[in-house]
């Protein structure tokens, strides 16, 4: 099937970007290609104006500041795996890209399209509302900044309304004795789409657990919270977080209380509940060891 015929724009900044945007309806943005190329060339969806993003030099940039990392929409996977300021900052993040596709994938596509295409297995998702990160929106009347976790309404469908453009990524610098952790379930080793994710969080200070976040991705139209598990979590004993114990047990249990696993061709809701359980107590594990220090736990 070929691609239906469409009108090309390839702005060089951002302002003109955002000008296109607000004067054109059937119109989408354009960066590694990787999903909307696919889709429009199988009539699952069709634009008459794309837009190219690929020339405007601050949505490809990695930056940081004292308290922030700041990652543009068209950065690629590669690019965030082997970017020593996300290796340095937010590991788990330059970790999870590495899980995406293949390397061919992962050398085009970005982390706006990831984000943005909302897929619910989206790889990305779960380990940003991990990282308690914000997104930039901004139409050319106005820039504005949400919580990411706000950012996803339902599979493919964002905050983003008409005329706006995801502009950048905003990842708070974790504080001392953060762990984060991402662990996925394919059907397959290489370029696998996630069956179900886990992302988890988690700030010990003085022997106790004080913040945490678990997340769980594809198993809903969007990545979801934990609030149960995260009760538990926190209120645990360190010193219980430990291989086999009743309190990883009681964390994961909690969590299935939360979530409603979809059925799709990947696997059955009850098959997600069971990867699910396994995922967040092998999560929370490598999360909490990546948090404490030698002392924590004597």
């Amino acid at each position: 099937m070929y691609i239906p015929d469409f009108k090309y724009h390839s702005p060089e900044t951002l302002e003109e970007a955002l000008k296109v945007f607000g004067s054109n309806d059937s119109i989408a943005p354009i960066a590694g290609g990787t999903d909307l190329l696919v889709e429009i060339k199988q009539g699952v969806r069709h634009f008459e104006n794309l837009v190219s993003l690929n020339n405007i030099p601050e949505l490809k940039n990695i930056s940081e500041d004292e308290n922030y990392v700041y990652i543009g929409p068209c950065v690629t996977h590669s690019e965030i795996e082997e970017s020593d300021i996300v290796r340095n900052n937010i590991p788990a993040l330059a970790e999870t890209v590495g899980f995406i596709g293949s390397h061919q994938i992962r050398n085009s596509g970005t982390i706006g399209g990831n984000v943005c295409t909302c897929a619910s297995c989206a790889d990305t998702a779960p380990i940003l509302i991990a990282y308690e990160a914000d997104v930039e929106v901004s139409s050319a009347a106005e820039s504005k900044r949400l919580p990411i976790a706000t950012f996803f309404l339902n599979h493919h469908q964002t905050m983003l309304s008409k005329g706006e453009l995801l502009t950048n990524i905003i990842i708070p610098k974790p504080k001392p004795n953060t762990g984060v952790y991402f662990e996925k379930f394919g059907l397959r080793e290489s370029a696998s789409i996630s069956v179900a994710s886990v992302a988890v969080s988690i700030i010990v200070k003085d022997k106790k657990i004080i913040r945490t976040n678990i997340v769980v991705g594809a198993c809903a139209s969007t990545p979801k919270k934990c609030p149960s598990a995260m009760k538990v979590l926190v209120n645990a004993d360190p010193r219980e977080l430990v291989k086999g114990s009743k309190t990883l047990s009681d964390i994961a249990n909690a969590a299935l209380k939360d979530i409603f696993p979809i059925d799709d061709i990947r696997g059955s809701a009850q098959y997600r509940l069971d990867i699910v359980k396994t995922l967040i107590i092998k999560a929370v594990l490598n999360a909490f060891e990546r948090s404490f220090s030698l002392n924590i736990v004597n």
